[in-house]
């Protein structure tokens, strides 16, 4: 069983979430078992929160009085079976969970500067379930691996947090909403590859495809990750004599390439796709002294991610373009 106790106490008159506090118990059992090539897992837990809060929120000099209380109560619960076939692991899982709204969901009435958002809670939110099936197989050798997992997931008074066409001061004013049903798929698929004849090379690459629908509106959803591939080039240089000598043990090349994101909420805007590249030499110098020296976005691209918490930000705050770091690490 787990059990927490949250107080929230501001010491200051104007605040973003009022004192307010939580109590969680959480009773659960997990069942596993094995035999042979064949296993199954189950697990169910019950959850409980109380929430209450009697004070207030201040903002632009308007005090806004809250007396709350409510409980939470749901069961949760996840399954799944799998099956080991010499190099191959397949595996199906079922679950279903439960979330209950958290303070800054309920009671947000202000500028989060963690955020750069103005955000407005909502005390009628309500509990938010989903259920899961994934599958999920792998397979390697000893030049070869993948992994591929699609899932397909429901959810319930899904709680999302949604622009506005409004500004308080140069902050875009954001919503906590609930949405009565909300649908999300996707695939992750990883794969490794080093070829026999050059066996110290390495390839490794990631899909990551999400698409989300929003039953309850013709937009979709805020802040949704755009669709990645992720690849990187590995070469161990450990047993090239002339290159050693350089002190240097292994070189790679990262690629991340990013699409567009047009999968967007109302008065939120799309992202462009872009690209970046990142290079890294590692080495020892010694048997107790090695550094890695990187440079990061080598291309000095200029981008904001889709979920971004800068990218709402008047005149839109780009991340870091070209940099250079070099490390050391002493073993003693």
């Amino acid at each position: 069983s787990q059990i927490s106790v949250l107080n929230n106490v501001n010491n200051i008159n104007d605040r973003l979430v009022p004192d307010a506090s939580s109590i969680n118990i959480g009773p659960y059992t997990l069942l596993n078992y094995e035999k042979n090539n064949l296993g199954f897992n189950l697990g169910i837990r019950y959850d409980y929160k109380d929430v209450k809060s009697e004070d207030y929120t201040v903002t632009k000099n308007k005090t806004f009085n809250i007396n709350y209380s409510n409980s939470f109560s749901s069961t949760s619960f996840s399954s799944g079976i799998y099956y080991k076939l010499k190099d191959h692991i397949t595996r199906i899982s079922y679950s279903g969970a439960y979330r209950a709204p958290h303070f800054s969901e309920l009671f947000s009435n202000g500028v989060h500067h963690g955020t750069n958002r103005y955000e407005i809670g909502d005390q009628d939110l309500s509990v938010e379930n989903s259920n899961q099936i994934d599958f999920k197989h792998q397979w390697s050798n000893d030049h070869f691996g993948i992994v591929l997992n699609p899932f397909y997931q429901n959810i319930t008074n899904f709680i999302s947090i949604n622009p506005t066409d409004s500004f308080s001061s140069s902050y875009r004013v954001y919503n906590y909403i609930q949405y009565d049903l909300v649908e999300i798929k996707g695939v992750e698929l990883n794969l490794h590859y080093h070829p026999h004849i050059l066996h110290n090379f390495h390839v490794e690459q990631s899909y990551s495809f999400l698409t989300t629908e929003n039953k309850d509106d013709s937009y979709g959803l805020a802040l949704v990750p755009a669709n990645s591939i992720k690849t990187k080039l590995l070469f161990d240089l450990t047993e090239y004599d002339r290159i050693s000598k350089l002190k240097i043990n292994n070189i790679s090349l990262y690629h991340i390439h990013k699409f567009e994101q047009n999968d967007f909420a109302e008065y939120e805007e799309l992202t462009d796709s872009y690209d970046l590249i990142h290079l890294k030499l590692g080495g020892k110098l010694n048997n107790k002294l090695e550094y890695s020296f990187l440079i990061n976005n080598m291309l000095n691209e200029e981008y904001t991610p889709h979920i971004s918490r800068l990218r709402g930000v008047a005149g839109g705050v780009p991340h870091p373009g070209r940099s250079f770091s070099l490390n050391f690490k002493y073993v003693i």
